[in-house]
């Protein structure tokens, strides 16, 4: 009898090995949840929503996407940290250093399986499009009469993702930012909306995200945080060209899973988003709306989220945030 139940659950352990490597090798035979750490209509919205249709085209199955913006991206960005790491959960990471400094969760790039970065945006200053503001220089010469004169937008955690570059530039001509009215906001759709409601005064987002507003006269770029203009927009001037020694900034959007994404997964994930990034209808799409292209591949993209990390640690100093 003994020997009877030690075959009985040596044959049931046998089978349900077989079927986690069957499951493996099957992946995805389920729809997979991608996370987007930002609210519906910003650019992470749009281009997390063109790749999840490239791979539902790709692997047969749907790319759910699901929006997290709460707590300017934290909510999001931590889910897809603390996911089952079996494939059925991805996410789009941008800008994530500052969570850690800030206090909001120890996220590093220990926390994710990098697939593949599509894509880099420089940031840029924004005002209501009737604001009697109408340069940079403008923004900066009040910010060092009175911080606390301006209030300025997000578009996320402050001083995080867009406004870390434009916090470069402040800190560099003197201003305090701690001083400053910070107002975060759940992704750039949201600052933008506030910008419009006259919530706040001046925003840091993307050209591209406010390319629709800035067309209805309702939004108006100052500059762009780059270190030549941008073609689609060939009318906004960099900041350079107002502020001597402004430096470029923005943000980067990369697929990402969480930590201990099997290989074999990670690399068909990797190998679809090559693929996506390299076609005609997502090279059109993404250049039709204005979004910088760039691609990063594993390997790449872990030591770029490596610089990341430091270069946010070393702004974030500067500022006092860090000691």
């Amino acid at each position: 009898m003994r020997m009877f139940l030690k075959k009985l659950t040596l044959i049931a352990l046998a089978a349900g090995l077989g079927a986690t490597g069957a499951s493996a090798q099957d992946w995805p035979n389920r729809p997979v949840t991608l996370i987007v750490a930002a609210g519906a209509g910003g650019g992470t919205d749009f281009t997390g929503r063109l790749l999840a249709a490239g791979l539902e085209e790709k692997f047969g199955q749907p790319f759910n996407v699901v929006n997290r913006a709460e707590g300017g991206g934290i909510a999001g960005i931590t889910e897809l940290a603390n996911a089952e790491p079996d494939g059925y959960t991805i996410g789009i990471l941008f800008n994530y250093a500052p969570y850690k400094f800030l206090g909001m969760g120890n996220l590093t790039s220990d926390s994710f399986t990098p697939i593949a970065q599509y894509n880099f945006d420089s940031a840029a200053v924004h005002v209501k499009g009737n604001s009697d503001i109408q340069s940079l220089d403008q923004v900066i010469d009040r910010l060092k009469d009175d911080p606390k004169s301006l209030k300025v937008g997000c578009g996320a955690t402050c001083p995080s993702s867009w406004s870390s570059a434009l916090s470069t530039t402040l800190i560099d001509q003197g201003i305090d930012i701690r001083e400053m009215i910070w107002v975060p906001n759940a992704g750039a759709a949201g600052g933008l909306q506030e910008l419009v409601a006259g919530g706040v005064d001046v925003l840091t987002a993307s050209v591209p995200e406010a390319a629709a507003l800035i067309d209805a006269g309702e939004v108006r770029p100052l500059a762009v945080l780059s270190a030549e203009r941008l073609a689609p927009f060939p009318d906004v001037p960099t900041a350079g060209e107002q502020v001597e020694g402004a430096q470029p900034g923005g943000v980067f959007r990369a697929m990402t899973g969480p930590a201990g994404l099997p290989e074999d997964i990670a690399s068909q994930l990797e190998m679809a988003m090559k693929e996506i990034y390299d076609s005609e209808d997502f090279q059109k799409a993404m250049k039709d709306r204005g979004f910088g292209l760039q691609y990063r591949d594993r390997t790449a993209l872990l030591e770029w989220m490596k610089i990341h990390e430091k270069d946010t640690e070393t702004v974030l100093r500067a500022a006092g945030i860090v000691q």
